[in-house]
């Protein structure tokens, strides 16, 4: 049943279903959260938003850029630098597709530079996995901070589950490389639970760093979940949910989540444009 449920969800006309619901949740949430809140664009600060689109969310697509490369490096295949960025930016746009679009990107990517399909498959499936680990484990501990301590129970287990992830992959990854896939991942949550922060703060709104780490995992929750393309939708409600559980403003995480997606689509989207536009142009 299970696999009969995933085959059907990488049908196209579904995934384009599934898109088109996304993007009326997403931008049905954001009418509903501003009418809540009661923006205006002179509740807006700018000096925050600047900030996060200049300086923290190319730090994000660097990040991802790096990441990428220690994921190359580790089955033994080498990814220039701006190819690893090409390719993290041509991924963000992708998962917008009717179909799985950003693995797929990452996993061509990784066969063009030599590697087998299978390999290419099988480590970035445990990447993402251990992305999401690290994630559940900082937003777990988060939540158990912020409302009940039992939630630091899900924190621990996210964190059992990266050291099994980490001892599969130590089969056919050596130690310098699990070192340096963890190592970003850290400091990528970091600029994430930053960002999220500065996103609030674009809001009128300022938070812990506990109550930004909490809402670090609706992207990577939403995303991994796969039922929609790109996490539409989801993402934002994941956030909501979460801030409801703090008794914290569902509608002010939704849109500083949603903001952050808007902010990281249009940076890939104009990478990938601008290498368009100038392969043109030679």
């Amino acid at each position: 049943e299970l696999a009969r449920a995933r085959a059907a969800l990488r049908r196209p006309a579904l995934r384009r279903a599934l898109r088109i619901a996304g993007a009326a949740l997403l931008i049905g949430g954001a009418v509903w959260a501003v009418a809540t809140l009661d923006l205006t664009w002179a509740d807006l600060s700018l000096p925050h938003l600047m900030l996060n689109v200049f300086v923290l969310t190319p730090a994000m697509l660097a990040l991802a850029a790096v990441a990428f490369r220690i994921t190359a490096g580790a089955i033994g295949r080498e990814v220039s630098a701006g190819q690893a960025l090409r390719t993290v930016a041509a991924a963000n746009v992708a998962e917008l597709l009717p179909l799985p679009g950003g693995a797929v990107v990452r996993g061509a990517a990784l066969v063009e530079a030599g590697a087998r399909v299978g390999e290419a498959t099988h480590i970035v499936l445990m990447t993402a996995l251990l992305t999401l680990g690290l994630t559940v484990a900082l937003s777990g501990t988060a939540l158990g901070l912020l409302a009940d301590p039992v939630w630091h129970g899900l924190g621990l287990a996210a964190l059992a589950g990266v050291a099994v992830i980490l001892a599969l992959l130590s089969r056919r990854v050596g130690p310098g490389h699990l070192a340096a896939m963890v190592a970003v991942r850290v400091v990528t949550l970091a600029v994430t639970v930053l960002r999220l922060g500065v996103a609030f703060a674009t809001l009128g709104t300022v938070i812990g760093w506990d109550e930004a780490a909490l809402y670090a995992v609706a992207p990577t929750l939403g995303a991994t979940v796969g039922i929609v393309p790109a996490g539409l939708g989801v993402n934002e409600a994941i956030a909501a949910a979460l801030a409801a559980l703090i008794a914290a403003s569902p509608a002010t995480a939704f849109l500083a989540v949603a903001m952050n997606r808007a902010l990281g689509l249009a940076a890939g989207a104009a990478l990938v444009l601008g290498r368009s536009f100038w392969q043109g142009r030679a």
